[in-house]
């Protein structure tokens, strides 16, 4: 697919490893600085949230700050990216962890998403 996911447009990648979910809208915001609105956000967030934060938490902030982002960049498509599983974990136990990443999560913020497993079916819609 290459560095602009297969996708007939420029692609311009920001990224942060260990970035949390509260830090999130700070640091699109500073990596959006001076640039017109993206015509698509794609967010690779809230894993290593997962065992530092209850799910709940999690769930709350995803919603708040998708919805703001909605609302800041009205004609961006934003897609957000499943949680992907890791070899380990840091958090104690990995069991509830993967519970939070395969369920908890995705089901706490379905309403605000549509599920795709590829980008050029999203973008067919």
């Amino acid at each position: 697919m290459g560095t602009s996911l297969g996708l007939d447009a420029r692609v311009h990648w920001f990224g942060w490893g260990g970035l949390r979910w509260g830090r999130l809208r700070p640091f699109i915001h500073q990596s959006l600085r001076r640039r017109a609105a993206p015509d698509v956000l794609l967010i690779h967030c809230g894993g290593n949230d997962l065992g530092r934060t209850t799910s709940l938490d999690l769930i709350t902030g995803m919603k708040q700050d998708l919805q703001d982002l909605h609302r800041q960049f009205p004609g961006t498509k934003i897609i957000l990216s499943g949680i992907t599983q890791r070899r380990w974990w840091r958090a104690v136990n990995p069991g509830k962890i993967n519970k939070a990443r395969n369920w908890r999560v995705p089901s706490g913020v379905r309403w605000l998403t549509i599920k795709t497993t590829t980008l050029a079916s999203f973008f067919a819609s």
